[in-house]
């Protein structure tokens, strides 16, 4: 395995040994990779338990990993853009502490690049599994698969993947990317966000020329006590990332073939989190409670409310006209629906 490129492997950890001895798991399949010229970027973010002493533990017996303590800035985009910076592999991989990949899978993903030199992602098949190993969904880029199924490399531009994600991700992409193109915006958004990565990553596979699949293997856990499925205030963010989407997407001329589909989840977020914010409304600050209502606001005037309304039928349709005919009435029925 002389001569080959350097791959680094970034993964960020936050108390990984509480939520579920990640830092092991996550171990045992990076460091036993059939590819091995790897650098392990294991950022730990600000972690509260043992995980920074599982890291060092793991050090002690492979001076690939790299070990990367930072305060916790409470949003994964500062710890991401933190490994973005410190990875200096000619390919990178973005790696969740709770997930898995197989053995070969670097170096499946390396050998696509090797086969098809244009391709500036490589993304193994994505298998999305529950906690208890039940198989949710098995993607190769766009198509759903069976496991049974014979595998078939697909290739699709970054223009194309940018546009398929407009509303909802029609991709699933867990991938090796050629350095220039995945250092190409970082992590650290202008804003904090709780999915400010959704912007980047879009952002990112714009850059790409084509991405390709290999039929190697990523496993990724869907964990009913994670941050992205615990009740938050944070959740609010979301409004806020699809407003800035919006504009992204209309600014890129990538809106208008798939605007219904982005309008009816935009209005979905935003009930959802004005029903967050009537949640946590007594732990709020004044500051708090003004800046967060200010962005729902802003939130219920960007959305395109005939198209909305258009995707009801019956009683639904007048119960949601309703809702959509005025912010404020809307801001009362949900807190005192609660």
């Amino acid at each position: 395995m002389h001569n080959v490129p350097l791959i680094s492997v970034i993964t960020t950890y936050y108390n990984s040994v509480q939520l579920g001895d990640f830092v092991k798991s996550s171990m045992n399949c990076l460091l036993n990779q059939t590819y091995q010229n790897i650098e392990f970027i294991c950022v730990n973010d600000g972690s509260l338990d043992s995980t920074l002493s599982d890291l060092e533990y793991f050090a002690a017996q492979d001076d690939r990993i790299k070990i990367y303590t930072k305060e916790n800035q409470k949003y994964a985009q500062y710890s991401k853009a933190y490994g973005q910076q410190k990875a200096s592999g000619e390919y990178i991989f973005l790696f969740d502490h709770d997930d898995l990949i197989d053995l070969d899978t670097i170096e499946k993903c390396y050998n696509t690049f090797l086969k098809h030199p244009e391709v500036d992602i490589v993304t193994p098949v994505v298998i999305t599994k529950f906690t208890d190993n039940k198989i949710k969904n098995i993607h190769n880029i766009y198509s759903e698969d069976s496991l049974n199924k014979k595998f078939e490399y697909k290739q699709f531009s970054g223009k194309q993947i940018i546009r398929d994600t407009v509303g909802k991700y029609d991709i699933h992409i867990r991938g090796l990317y050629r350095n220039s193109v995945f250092k190409s915006h970082s992590f650290a958004f202008t804003e904090p966000l709780l999915n400010a990565d959704e912007i980047v990553e879009r952002l990112i596979f714009e850059e790409a020329r084509f991405v390709g699949s290999c039929d190697a293997v990523y496993t990724h856990y869907i964990h009913p006590d994670s941050s992205a499925k615990l009740l938050s205030q944070k959740k609010i963010d979301i409004t806020r990332t699809d407003f800035l989407l919006r504009r992204l997407f209309i600014e890129k001329d990538i809106y208008n073939a798939r605007q219904t589909i982005f309008e009816f989840a935009a209005y979905k977020n935003l009930v959802n989190a004005v029903k967050i914010f009537h949640h946590f409304y007594e732990k709020m600050s004044v500051e708090e409670k003004v800046f967060q209502k200010k962005r729902l606001q802003d939130s219920y005037d960007a959305l395109n409310k005939p198209l909305v309304k258009s995707q009801y039928q019956g009683i639904n349709k007048i119960y949601n006209s309703l809702l959509l005919s005025n912010f404020s009435l809307m801001f009362l029925f949900y807190k005192f629906k609660k």
